[in-house]
């Protein structure tokens, strides 16, 4: 059984917001470029988007 003191505790919490704080200062200097992709015209153009679940849709036909 693990008993953990409130000292030990806040002290753990301090750490971990720390090194959340250290990694997003990191990420936010480091530099990133964008990449352009191409995107199609979709002009008069129906775009369908099926969620799909995972598992078999019984009203589909085949």
């Amino acid at each position: 059984m693990i008993v953990l003191r409130k000292k030990y505790i806040i002290t753990i919490f301090v750490c971990i917001i720390l090194l959340v704080g250290i990694i997003g200062i990191i990420n936010m200097n480091s530099n990133r470029e964008t990449i352009s992709t191409v995107a199609l015209p979709v002009e008069n153009k129906v775009i369908i988007l099926d969620s799909g679940h995972g598992y078999p849709d019984e009203r589909c036909i085949k």
